[in-house]
């Protein structure tokens, strides 16, 4: 395993359609072009990147991804042999889900789908970004989760899949909130909000 914590040259081409970063960021979605520095021809690699309190990189670990990622349920995945939960998310806040829009799904079975194509079949880039500067035995970091998927093609462009994104957006995750009741992530607010409108999620809505 290669430990890495280069520099980035401050120079990322502002991209209107999004916050993706070109910089090493605790928060940010990444934008293609960073995910891609990392990407190696006929491997699927994994990052995993660890931040300090004042928001700075402390650690980055890129090794290729060995064996299929398993995706036990909608916020925990195990990448290598090690499990990782999404940040401030808790899964399957119904039982039962609509999936693609119109099909009705089991909320575990219907995350191990869509998740696993992402991960599995589309994604050549895995980036996972936590606060936790040193791992406990037995407890799983809390992270964010993006791919880099596509083929770089005309018709298959390299974008950015954004997993915590996306299991709020489709209902298989719901925000968790704290002892105020305050949102533990509200950068995912909008696209709980929005995928409630498209009719994603609990199927009993």
């Amino acid at each position: 395993m290669k430990l890495i914590v280069p520099t980035l040259v401050a120079a990322a081409v502002s991209m209107s359609a999004a916050s993706a970063q070109d910089e090493p960021s605790p928060f940010a979605e990444p934008s293609v072009e960073y995910l891609s520095q990392f990407a190696e021809p006929h491997k699927k690699v994994f990052v995993i990147e660890r931040y300090d309190a004042a928001g700075k990189l402390f650690a980055r670990d890129v090794d290729e991804i060995s064996s299929p990622v398993e995706i036990i349920d909608a916020t925990h995945r195990k990448i290598n042999g090690v499990e990782y939960v999404l940040r401030g998310l808790t899964s399957c806040p119904s039982k039962k889900v609509i999936y693609n829009r119109v099909q009705t799904w089991d909320c575990k079975d219907a995350a191990k789908d869509d998740a696993g194509t992402i991960y599995n079949e589309r994604a050549s880039v895995v980036l996972c970004k936590t606060l936790v500067l040193q791992s406990t035995p037995g407890t799983p970091d809390p992270v964010s989760c993006f791919a880099r998927v596509g083929e770089g093609s005309n018709s298959d462009p390299f974008l950015v899949a954004n997993d915590d994104d996306s299991m709020v957006f489709q209902g298989f995750a719901q925000i968790a909130v704290d002892k105020e009741g305050k949102p533990l992530r509200p950068d995912l607010l909008e696209s709980a909000v929005m995928g409630k409108e498209m009719g994603l999620g609990d199927s009993s809505q």
